[in-house]
This record gives structure tokens, sequence and C-alpha cells, in this order.
């Protein structure tokens, strides 16, 4: 077993999550930048709190809860300087659609932060309900909700679209 501030540890737990932490701040903020910025407060925080994670199986769920509690301190932050043109740079997909991936992620982003935290949590990090519920202080039915209300939203905004979304508790087409 690793000591639980170690460097080797703190490397383990970023290799095995930092994807899906991306993708996850990526679909929360508004730009990369902020994505990247979130990012790296998110590890920062993770490398001083580290020796606050005792269960290796629940690192997710904490690196989750730091990243979002990461991105509201942000969002509440007032802006001060000058406003540069943070264009909205969409990463490479190699896909057989890569439009519809595209409007999707769109789709995803335009979703009230209410509504994309739990989905995105659900659908980029593979978390359970439970999880969801617990990373954003609400109850477990209200993350249910708010994840039905996100797809629904979704459904709205492509309705020539098929959907067939699997979680990883439920098949919900």
């Amino acid at each position: 077993m690793l000591p639980y501030r170690s460097h080797g540890r703190f490397e383990q737990i970023f290799h095995a999550h930092s994807d899906d932490l991306w993708r996850f701040a990526w679909f929360l903020g508004s730009s990369r930048y902020e994505a990247e910025e979130v990012l790296q407060q998110t590890w920062l925080r993770a490398w001083e709190s580290l020796h606050t994670l005792k269960k290796a199986d629940k690192a997710r769920a904490w690196l989750f809860t730091i990243l979002h509690r990461e991105f509201l301190k942000i969002r509440r932050r007032p802006f001060i300087g000058e406003s540069l043109d943070m264009t909205q740079e969409l990463p490479d997909h190699k896909q057989d659609s890569p439009g519809l991936q595209i409007d999707l992620e769109r789709a995803i982003r335009e979703l009230p932060e209410i509504f994309r935290a739990p989905l995105v949590m659900q659908i980029a990090g593979g978390l359970s309900i439970n999880e969801i519920a617990e990373i954003l202080d609400i109850p477990r039915g209200t993350a249910l909700s708010r994840i039905a209300r996100a797809r629904k939203r979704l459904i709205a905004a492509h309705p020539h679209t098929t959907w067939t979304v699997y979680s990883n508790e439920q098949k919900i087409s």
C-alpha cells in the first residue's frame, strides 16, 4: 500500500481518472480555457487533500466532487480584466457522424448547469445516481429528476434523432 500522499499514488489516480475529469470539465465550462482552469484547480486541490482519500475505490467520486466545487468557485468569482475572444473549440472526434456528435456536444453545453452537471457525471463520468446525489449534495430523487429533464431537453433540441442512452444503472430509450 502506498502512503496516503505519495507521488506514486497521485500518479495512479491521475492516470486512471484524467480523461473522465477532462470531459466533465469540458462540458461544465463555457470554453476550453475555463475547463483547463477548473481542471488545474481540481488537481491542485486533489494533491493537497490526497491524505483525506482513504479508499482508492472512492477516488472517482472524490475527484468529481472536487471538480464540481472548483467549477462553482470559478463561476462565482467576479471577472476582472479584459474580455478575451474564447471561441468554443470542440475536441476532435473520429466518429461516423461527426455532425451529430458536434450538435450533441453543443446541446449538452447549452443545458443549464443544474441539469448538465448530473447528466455529464452519469454519462461521461460513469457515476451512479447515489454518487451524483452525494457530490451535488442533493437527494437521490432530485438527481434522477435532473438527469431526466436534461435528457428531455436534449431530445427536444434534436427531435429527429433516435436516442438510446445507456447509463451505468439502466437502459433508457
